[in-house]
């Protein structure tokens, strides 16, 4: 599309056949002249005449231009590359050897699981959502499951009282100052921790019994919202979940 049209030598007809052109580029590329003035209730000629203005010999020279441009944006969006870029990050993670990878932890998981019917999620934010996930498909496998997203609620006394309990802490960063507080509190209370995280060498990681890293991309958008893929953490909670029905 040409640049820096002026509108002043446009009559009103020709403005609205504009407007329309620069609006619908899909439906004009689709469209012969005839269907176009039949649409916008204008004649052919009037269009001829606005396209011209704009700069074009022909209806056919500014179809291909307007073809041009669009090939132009779509490169633009995909170099932003979010719609590929989350089919690329799970996929890098879906092609790795997982259970291989995971065998030690999953050992100790299920020796741990083996001694206790109480487990307690816990996570903040988009973490807080997943652990509810999470105790919603332990307790589908008959394990007594509550989670918690916020860090200064007081746990029940039937929770804080028994022995031999998991507390399955979830955090991208693993550096989450509520988060590891809470982790370091319900170890010295008794709770066997086992952690999510990106990776293994933040400070939740290592106050954990257990951790299970997934180590993908880590995304945050303005500024202070991590939009790091979730899906590795579903893929962990469902393999821990079906874990448990092996017991």
């Amino acid at each position: 599309m040409k640049e820096m049209i002026d509108l002043k030598d446009f009559t009103p007809t020709e403005i609205i056949i504009y407007n329309y052109l620069i609006a619908h580029p899909n439906e004009t590329l689709k469209s012969s002249i005839r269907q176009l003035a039949m649409v916008i209730h204008v004649s052919s000629a009037s269009i001829i005449r606005c396209i011209k203005k704009m700069g074009y010999d022909s209806f056919y020279e500014f179809k291909f231009d307007l073809k041009q441009q669009k090939l132009v944006l779509q490169t633009k969006k995909l170099s932003t590359n979010y719609e590929t870029e989350i089919i690329d990050l799970t996929g890098e993670f879906f092609n790795r050897p997982l259970l291989q990878q995971y065998s030690n932890e999953l050992a100790a998981f299920k020796k741990l699981i083996s001694n206790t019917n109480n487990v307690l999620f816990f996570g903040i934010g988009t973490s807080g959502v997943l652990a509810q996930y999470g105790a919603r498909q332990f307790a589908n496998f008959g394990v007594n499951s509550v989670y918690n997203s916020d860090p200064f609620y007081p746990l029940p006394q039937e929770v804080r009282h028994d022995t031999d309990q998991i507390a399955i802490m979830l955090s991208v960063s693993g550096e989450t100052h509520e988060i590891v507080d809470r982790a370091i509190s319900l170890k010295g209370e008794g709770f066997h921790i086992i952690s999510v995280t990106d990776n293994n060498y933040s400070t939740l990681a290592k106050v954990s019994e257990i951790n299970f890293s997934y180590n993908v991309k880590p995304e945050v958008i303005k500024k202070t919202l991590n939009i790091t893929t979730q899906a590795p953490v579903i893929f962990i909670l469902e393999l821990l979940a079906r874990n448990i029905g092996q017991r």
